[in-house]
This record gives structure tokens, C-alpha cells and sequence, in this order.
């Protein structure tokens, strides 16, 4: 047993790089070990990470702030400019949606959340779902046929409003007539 382990220590003395192997035994010139040892090192260069791989958070928050910024300086020199200054409501809201955006990304939602559910649920929700549930609906209803009667008549339009009560009128007849189709919509379990 001592004759194999030492065979297989020896085994393992012996053994030599592959550097050593081509360089020595194959008669392979020195300039070629040179090149092996240039492509060596570009192969280890490679291993090492970029700079912007290796601080890819910092770069992404930089990229993110400098977004925010373009997009205020954008919503400033619209709303200063005379010749754009009648959009400021539509330039807000796209300018400070997109800032929001961007801030919560850093933000916790919970610091908004929290202070709007404090004032939310007492106010409001509690209220709300304290009414009987069919009140509820006629709401809801009131709130959709205000919408739809508003966008239709609410816009002061020249010599629209025939047409706007076409439109109007063939919606509810459309709605309606797909209400009724049913033998007994009432007890159609896909109907509120």
C-alpha cells in the first residue's frame, strides 16, 4: 500500500503546467510562450467587471435625475413661453406625473399611503358603505349619466347639439336595446 501512495504522490510531482509542457518538451520558442502569456492576460481583463456594471445603481439613480431635471426645465419653458402657455394645465399633469413617477422609484409609497388612508377611510369610506347598497348604485347611475350627458351637451359647440343627441340617443338605445334582449335580464346572474 506504501508503494501506491508514493506512486501517486509521485504522479502528482510530477505533473506540470501547461505553460511548462508547451515550452519545454514541444521546442516551442520563446515568443510563442510570450503570446500565450498576452492572451492569458486579455483573457483575465476580461473577467473584471466595467465600471458602469460595477456601479450600475449609482448610474441608473444619476440617469433617473437628470430625466426629473429635463423633464422640470421642459415643464418651466413651457409654461413661461407665451406661445405655449395656454397648454399649462395638460404640461402639468404630464410633467409632474412623470416627476412622480421618477421620485417614487426612491420613495416608499407607504409615506403617501398611510396619510391618505388616515383621512380616507374615516371620511369617506366608512360613510360611503354605510349607506344601503341600492343608493349606492342609483349614485353610481347618476354619476354615469352625468358624465355621459356632460361630455355630450356640456361643450359649447356651434350647431353641434342635434348631432350630439344622435350620438347620445344611439348609445342608450344600443345599451338598452342589448339590456332588454335578454328574456329576463333582471335574474341574469351576469347583470348587477
Amino acid at each position: 500500500m506504501v508503494a501506491v501512495g508514493e506512486a501517486v504522490n509521485k504522479d502528482i510531482i510530477e505533473k506540470k503546467s501547461s505553460m511548462e509542457s508547451l515550452s519545454g518538451e514541444e521546442g516551442v520558442s520563446g515568443d510563442a510562450e510570450a503570446n500565450l502569456n498576452e492572451v492569458t492576460m486579455i483573457g483575465f481583463n476580461k473577467k473584471e467587471p466595467s465600471w458602469l456594471s460595477r456601479n450600475h445603481s449609482l448610474v441608473r439613480r444619476l440617469r433617473l435625475f437628470a430625466l426629473a431635471a429635463l423633464i422640470l426645465g421642459w415643464w418651466i419653458s413651457a409654461t413661461v413661453l407665451q406661445a405655449t402657455r395656454h397648454r399649462w394645465i395638460v404640461q402639468t399633469l404630464f410633467a409632474w406625473s412623470f416627476i412622480a413617477i421618477i421620485a417614487f422609484r426612491f420613495i416608499p409609497n407607504s409615506v403617501v399611503t398611510r396619510p391618505v388612508e388616515a383621512v380616507w377611510n374615516p371620511l369617506v369610506k366608512k360613510p360611503f358603505f354605510a349607506l344601503p347598497k341600492y343608493v349606492r348604485y342609483g349614485m353610481g347611475w347618476l354619476a354615469l349619466l352625468a358624465i355621459v350627458l356632460g361630455s355630450a351637451f356640456g361643450f359649447k359647440l356651434e350647431n353641434v347639439r342635434s348631432l350630439a343627441a344622435f350620438v347620445l340617443l344611439s348609445n342608450l338605445f344600443s345599451v338598452g336595446g342589448g339590456r332588454l334582449s335578454y328574456l329576463n335580464p333582471f335574474t341574469d346572474p351576469r347583470w348587477p
